[in-house]
């Protein structure tokens, strides 16, 4: 497709292979596209210092939120100046306050990419303020989606930016790890210590009676008293590379894909990293699914309706090699090719063209 932008500068955590989702995307609109995660400039303990901010009183927080803010609007503004972009996209608001999307909106289009919700997520008081602000606000979620026309911001649509596959993709066998063989039940995430964490521990603790393996934060911990038997098949861990978690989703066959407490009708981006690394995922159904995500898939998609029938989900596609691969083929392959980044940098120009 014809460029239609010069100079695109994407702001976004280096750490989520959706990064390099959006900087192909841009590729195929601009002629330049610069990456900047704005966290990697910032000294680790300024940034831990902030992430820990909410613990402070209410008066030393506020200076505080003052001082990190100010500082990171500046560094944002700068790169923008020196730069001269004429897109400029965001992830989430990434610190970004209403008085710096004023500035950069009055120089370039202006796009923000609603990873989480703008409505739960605590990173940033001012993350919904900005959207405003915008040219365009991309939603993979259709509840936010509306939520925002409700709110007045039509310049909002329905987007799906697809999957990294030089992230996740699958191994070929002589570069797997020995004893690696594809097998058995995998999940690496976060948990929760309110209700959500409850929930999630509960979907986990159907695929205890096969070969699972669970690797999270300690919050895991809260929930063993409740499911005793997810302690035996739990490993600690912190944030684990995309390199390593590409080979752990090559060696399983069915990763759960949990619903998220600020996802209301989306799904995970785990959904599409386990495609992509050749693992079937069963997926907690959420509305966006069937009816938009996968709309006009002729297969029988992976869902669970119900927890109690989880087990018997998993364990069918654990014994029926042939049916899971090939679902697998069949999901990764549609959406390769209804969300393609030359696709969705078409789809991106229509809307900002409107």
């Amino acid at each position: 497709m014809e460029r239609k932008f010069e100079r695109a500068l994407l702001l976004c955590p280096a750490q989520y292979s959706l990064s390099n989702s959006l900087r192909s995307i841009l590729s195929h609109l601009a002629g330049e596209v610069r990456y900047s995660d704005i966290r990697s400039a910032i000294n680790s303990r300024v940034m831990k210092l902030n992430s820990q901010a909410f613990r402070l009183p209410h008066g030393v927080r506020r200076r505080w939120e003052k001082y990190f803010l100010e500082k990171v609007n500046e560094m944002i503004l700068s790169q923008v100046e020196e730069f001269r972009p004429d897109l400029v996209m965001v992830y989430n608001s990434l610190y970004m306050v209403p008085e710096t999307c004023r500035s950069v909106s009055s120089r370039s289009k202006l796009v923000f990419f609603m990873g989480d919700s703008p409505f739960y997520t605590p990173q940033n008081n001012y993350y919904l303020s900005c959207l405003p602000h915008a040219d365009l606000i991309l939603s993979p979620d259709s509840h936010w989606l509306q939520q925002m026309v409700t709110m007045g911001l039509e310049k909002t649509v329905y987007f799906v930016p697809g999957v990294d596959t030089s992230s996740y993709f699958r191994l070929p066998p002589e570069s797997a790890p020995a004893g690696s063989e594809r097998s058995g039940v995998l999940y690496a995430g976060a948990c929760y210590l309110n209700s959500w964490g409850y929930k999630k521990a509960m979907l986990m603790s159907y695929f205890t009676r096969f070969d699972f393996r669970l690797y999270g934060n300690s919050a895991w911990r809260r929930w063993f008293s409740f499911f005793p038997d997810l302690e035996k098949v739990f490993t600690e861990s912190g944030f684990i590379a995309q390199e390593e978690m590409n080979r752990m989703y090559n060696t399983a066959a069915v990763i759960p894909v949990d619903g998220n407490p600020g996802i209301i009708n989306g799904v995970h981006l785990r959904m599409f990293e386990a495609l992509a690394a050749g693992a079937l995922p069963l997926i907690e159904y959420r509305n966006d699914v069937d009816s938009l995500l996968f709309n006009g898939f002729k297969e029988q998609l992976p869902l669970v309706r119900d927890y109690r029938k989880a087990a018997d989900m998993a364990d069918y596609y654990l014994n029926n090699e042939r049916e899971r691969s090939g679902l697998v083929c069949l999901m990764d392959e549609f959406l390769a090719r209804e969300y393609s980044h030359e696709l969705n940098a078409s789809r991106l120009a229509e809307a900002l063209g409107r």
